[in-house]
């Protein structure tokens, strides 16, 4: 937690989002959507993280009285080296107009069929969620996550963790 009055700008009206930047810091943040400059679905780790830093950029850009930007994007990555598996994960770029600090989720494993499904394109996973838990909105909830665990895992406390991850640098001395 912040031991000053601290203004954060978070690049999206996501509610799930909103309760991670919430519980991490005890902020309410400013929510401003921006846009993400990559895909609606990322699947890669790159374009996952060059998502979070794009709307940490743009949000405290329309937001200059913030004290920070976040950008917080979930996306996919595949391990063709270990497991051959499809993993869900959250970043979290953290912006203060002059440093810049990544900090990253938890790596969760997903159904090779969905991750199949996902690849082939014009769907996202936040729409096959919704199918699979006959729910509206899944992204805005507990997500994936909270499907895949039946709730001991939601889609805000990963983003929770990123973060935390990436707003450490600016708190810690260990960084100074």
């Amino acid at each position: 937690m912040f031991e000053n009055e601290v203004r954060i700008a978070l690049g999206t009206n996501n509610q799930a989002k909103r309760a991670a930047v919430v519980v991490a810091t005890g902020i309410e943040p400013i929510c401003h959507a921006v846009p993400s400059g990559v895909s609606d679905q990322p699947m890669t780790e790159d374009e996952t993280i060059l998502g979070a830093i794009t709307r940490a950029k743009n949000v405290l850009t329309a937001e200059p009285e913030a004290d920070f930007g976040l950008g917080l994007e979930g996306g996919l990555t595949y391990d063709s080296i270990h497991t051959q598996q499809w993993y869900l994960f959250s970043v979290c770029a953290a912006w203060d107009g002059n440093q810049l600090y990544v900090g990253k989720g938890l790596y969760f494993p997903i159904p090779k069929g969905i991750g199949e499904k996902l690849m082939l394109g014009g769907t996202e996973l936040r729409h096959i969620i919704d199918e699979l838990s006959s729910t509206v909105g899944s992204n805005h909830k507990e997500g994936a996550y909270g499907l895949f665990t039946e709730g001991r895992i939601t889609r805000s406390d990963v983003f929770r963790d990123a973060v935390i991850a990436a707003l450490t640098p600016f708190q810690s001395t260990f960084y100074k």
